[in-house]
């Protein structure tokens, strides 16, 4: 079998709309009305105060875009049953997504040189760039390696028993990645209308001309995709072990397990050194650039997950399902589990983006019933009662600074400044140790890992009602439903405030909704 698809994705808008143009507050110090540093301050506020920011941008795109993509799909399926207790189901797809074209070729990447000691723009109609030579005109290689095996089993060991074993595993592409670059490409010079500067001795920026004069930079491009970007892809594999039980009970055990591969991981590969943001233009890898977000695939995840589960058929008028999930998730990827974009904090140290995952989740257990009580009692005759009870840990939290004292974006961008370990166990208080983490040494990036704030537990129960009733007159009934949610009214904190030097630090900041009941009357003739 196979698949095959031309998908083209207009854009039409406003130019004005899609202007941004913003301030980005100083993120080492605040400075006097002479332009001096006032040392130990470390908030951007205080800059802000006194109108003294460390960049200024601007920017605007094309107000038509048009983009192409091919998409092209083969596979192959069979089931073998090899025994009659022994069943395989094996595949093989192969799955090709081109890199987004623009109509009239209005896209933009950067050729960077080894090391990211230079750069320079390329474009469809200009596609060859002095580092690495021409590119194709989607501005990123085409990955034609996309073969993605299938294997599924169900075995039943004794056949006088109600057991089966199943094991499965298989490759998944993550294709639609494409769908993100195209629109950020477009949005880039010569396409777009964009100016950068920043603050330094020569010309300290201020609120009043932040605007009125621009940098003399070559490169203005903000966003580049690596050339040999790769499509990402997970392999998952799982065994189960499912087992009959007396009272109409069911028991599985099993175990699942995901790796992400070539997933994407950002990263700013022209910021200045740590140091005075004054300096910083001056401290560029690439003096002709402004700071640039690199987008590449050499990102990775490892998921492992152990679940229990106990099931009773409906019986007697009852039923009910109850899992338990132990699970551990673990990457360095800034798009695939880790926060969601967030550029790497240090350039030069990608190891120390490793952590546990934002949707890291240790425990979790759920449980859904229904009840629909015998017809022999009249009180509760023709009543149906469910709910469930969904109970979990938090998921982590990164422990940050406000503004950012090492000064590692030298453009403006904070990017994700965390915050400095003191070497004290992040558990403990009423939701984690607040003197475990503090403010980095000024000009040094804090030390504290992703993800190492354990989050706040969640609690829930729903329950619902209902019944309906026969009116006189023939196919004419009512049908009353009272539905709750959060029936304990139990506060569940789903926020934290982890920036250290925060007024609020280690404060809640978010609750789960509270107790709702919602009542439904229907009539049917």
């Amino acid at each position: 079998g196979g698949d095959y698809k031309r998908n083209q994705l207009n854009s039409r808008t406003d130019q004005a709309a899609r202007g941004n143009y913003s301030f980005s507050g100083l993120l080492t110090s605040a400075l006097d009305a002479r332009g001096n540093p006032l040392a130990g301050t470390g908030f951007d506020f205080a800059d802000f105060l006194l109108g003294y920011p460390q960049s200024s941008s601007l920017r605007f795109g094309s107000a038509n875009t048009y983009f192409r993509e091919t998409v092209s799909a083969g596979f192959v399926q069979d089931d073998w049953r090899v025994w009659r207790t022994l069943s395989l189901n094996l595949g093989l797809r192969y799955e090709y997504f081109s890199p987004f074209r623009e109509k009239f070729g209005h896209m933009a990447n950067l050729d960077v040189a080894p090391g990211f000691t230079g750069v320079a723009v390329v474009t469809p109609s200009k596609n060859t760039g002095p580092y690495s030579g021409a590119f194709s005109p989607g501005l990123i290689d085409p990955d034609r390696n996309n073969l993605s095996p299938r294997i599924g089993i169900a075995w039943k060991p004794f056949r006088k028993k109600q057991m089966v074993v199943r094991a499965g595993y298989g490759w998944y592409f993550n294709g639609s990645i494409y769908n993100q670059f195209a629109t950020r490409l477009a949005s880039q010079p010569p396409y777009a209308s964009t100016a950068h500067q920043s603050t330094s001795t020569e010309r300290l920026l201020t609120i009043e001309d932040g605007f009125t004069s621009m940098p003399t930079v070559k490169v203005t491009n903000t966003y580049a995709i690596d050339r040999f970007y790769r499509v990402g892809y997970a392999q998952s594999w799982n065994l189960s072990v499912q087992k009959d039980l007396p009272h109409s009970l069911v028991a599985e055990i099993g175990y699942l397990g995901t790796k992400g591969t070539r997933l994407d991981v950002q990263r700013m590969p022209n910021r200045a050194a740590p140091g005075s943001p004054l300096t910083a233009e001056q401290r560029r890898q690439i003096g002709n650039a402004v700071g640039f977000t690199f987008e590449s695939s050499e990102g990775s995840s490892i998921y492992h997950a152990g679940q229990a589960r106990i099931t009773r058929r409906f019986r007697q008028g009852m039923s009910a399902n109850a899992m338990y999930t132990w699970s551990k998730s673990i990457d360095n990827a800034s798009t695939f589990g880790g926060g969601g974009n967030v550029v790497a904090q240090n350039d030069k140290d990608l190891r120390a983006e490793r952590g546990l995952s934002s949707f890291d989740q240790r425990h979790a257990l759920s449980l859904v019933y229904l009840v629909s009580p015998p017809a022999k009692g009249r009180l509760l005759k023709d009543w149906t009662f469910s709910g469930g009870l969904t109970l979990r840990t938090g998921t982590p939290l990164t422990a940050r600074v406000l503004g950012n004292r090492s000064d590692s974006g030298g453009t403006g961008a904070v990017g994700s400044g965390r915050a400095e370990a003191t070497g004290l166990p992040a558990t403990g208080g009423q939701f984690f140790n607040l003197d475990a983490f503090t403010l980095p040494p000024i000009g040094r990036y804090g030390n504290a890992g992703r993800n190492t704030v354990p989050g706040p537990a969640f609690l829930t129960a729903n329950l619902s009602f209902g019944r309906s009733f026969k009116l006189s007159g023939e196919n004419r009934r009512m049908d009353l439903r009272v539905e709750s949610n959060n029936i304990t009214n139990h506060p569940s904190y789903t926020g934290l405030t982890t920036v250290v030097n925060s007024l609020n630090y280690g404060l809640p900041t978010a609750v789960s909704a509270i107790r709702t009941v919602t009542g439904t009357l229907r009539f049917r003739f």
